[in-house]
């Protein structure tokens, strides 16, 4: 892989690091069999940062899509466990997993406000413990319901969300993430939790501030090898600026590379 001339115009601190954990993960990862008969390679606990007050974190080096991450979100943040929502939008990201009624199961946006079908809304109790009791150190949202695994298509990649209100009123968010397929997934990823952060911030009259993001098992597929060494070699530009208002996040001259399409793996 040659790594010449299309390093960086301007590389940010975001991106650089993530193109990091990539990169090494394509050369040095372990190789793994798993679930989907695809092979990867993995690395084991990688850290990914990133703060709301330098723009909002959007790979630049390859074009990715507001329309898919905003679709999830809305998905996500209305409990929903069918795909029409990705269906009407024309986003796909879904489609290999859902039943022939589109149906996930008690997956994700479920768990959370719906725990264990107990009627326990996490988001909620939260939401209310940080307006009432903001030093908590139990601002706490968990997907991983071990009763329900087998009721859902796939059990969440991303699991457990834990809030932080500092000295200037700044909320902070701490995520861990199970498994995170490096080049596909954990971009929309990013930028999903983002929102979150950004949703309970607005809710709760903070500020949005630092994300930091734990992925036990970062890895990437063997069908990715050619989209990632592509990606690895483009110009990567500023995070792009953005307002939140009322629920509505507009994004500001994104700056991005091509598009960069690899399979996924089922």
């Amino acid at each position: 892989m040659n790594l010449k001339k299309k390093n960086a115009i301007v590389m940010n601190n975001f991106e650089k690091k993530y193109k990091s954990i990539l990169l090494n993960a394509f050369k040095n990862g372990t190789k793994r069999n798993d679930r989907t008969k695809v092979g990867s390679k993995s690395l084991f606990n990688q850290s990914l940062s990133w703060n709301l007050n330098d723009g909002f974190p959007m790979i630049t080096g390859r074009k990715i899509y507001q329309k898919v991450f905003n679709t999830e979100f809305d998905w996500f943040i209305n409990g929903e466990t069918n795909i029409k929502r990705f269906k009407d939008n024309n986003v796909k990201i879904w489609d290999a997993w859902a039943d022939e009624e589109g149906e996930l199961g008690k997956v994700y946006g479920y768990q959370m406000l719906n725990f264990n079908s107990q009627s326990i809304n996490q988001l909620e109790a939260v939401k209310t413990s940080l307006r009432h009791n903001w030093d908590s150190r139990r601002h706490i949202i968990s997907l991983w319901n071990p009763i329900q695994l087998d009721e859902m298509a796939l059990p969440p990649c991303y699991l457990y969300f834990q809030f932080f209100v500092d000295h200037d009123s700044r909320l902070n968010m701490f995520v861990v993430q199970r498994s995170g397929d490096l080049f596909l997934g954990i971009p929309y990823d990013i930028a999903l939790f983002s929102q979150i952060l950004l949703h309970v911030a607005e809710e709760c009259n903070y500020t949005a501030g630092k994300i930091d993001l734990q992925i036990v098992d970062a890895h990437v597929y063997n069908n990715q090898h050619v989209a990632v060494e592509k990606y690895l070699e483009e110009f990567t530009f500023i995070q792009p600026s953005y307002t939140y208002k009322d629920g509505n996040l507009k994004i500001y001259n994104y700056q991005h590379g091509p598009v960069i399409s690899a399979p996924v793996a089922v």
